[in-house]
């Protein structure tokens, strides 16, 4: 019995070290990332939606009619990989599990709204959207890729060019092997 409770004890101390490794600020960082992208698919029916939490306001509100409702209180609302304190992120991770923090659908007047606001704020002079990086080579000509023909001929290009190399690949062709290989003995025996 000793032995088992001895087991027991070792088990329960190990437990107990796989929830601190599980709660490091990694982890909770990617069950925050998971939970909300999570509920961005669910509410807006895609698959390959991505969360943009720069361009919030207009790629994800004004464009899918979603809002995400309930982000805890004192917690700017960022990226969850720049959230630097584990505290932060729990707290997000614990309303977003407990659905006080959730994804909901606007309705057309409340997405009307939001966008009269928006617009409101670009006329007061106020940057809405993030403008995306200028390339580093911004300015300078870059190499075109030749114009290809548009239509069916396009398509004839490429026929005759599948065709030109499949009639290569035939004009190479090795000929045939025999079907009987004489062997040198067969030729000595012919030979007598």
């Amino acid at each position: 019995m000793a032995d088992f409770l001895r087991q027991y004890e070792q088990w329960a101390c190990t437990q107990n070290q796989n929830l601190i490794e599980r709660d490091s600020l990694e982890a909770v960082r990617k069950q925050v990332r998971k939970l909300i992208v999570r509920g961005l698919v669910a509410v807006t029916g895609k698959k390959d939606i991505a969360m943009n939490y720069n361009n919030y306001n207009t790629a994800i509100i004004e464009t899918y009619a979603v809002q995400l409702v309930g982000w805890p209180p004192g917690i700017n609302f960022i990226s969850p990989s720049n959230i630097g304190t584990v505290g932060e992120i729990r707290r997000i991770r614990d309303a977003l599990k407990a659905r006080t923090c959730y994804w909901t659908t606007l309705t057309p007047v409340e997405v009307k709204t939001h966008t009269t606001n928006l617009n409101e704020r670009r006329s007061a002079g106020e940057i809405v959207k993030k403008p995306r990086k200028k390339h580093s080579d911004a300015g300078t000509s870059r190499k075109r890729k030749a114009p290809s023909i548009v239509g069916h001929a396009n398509k004839q290009t490429k026929c005759s060019s599948k065709k030109a190399k499949k009639n290569s690949d035939q004009d190479h062709e090795v000929p045939k092997s025999v079907e009987f290989v004489v062997s040198s003995d067969e030729e000595e025996i012919e030979d007598l």
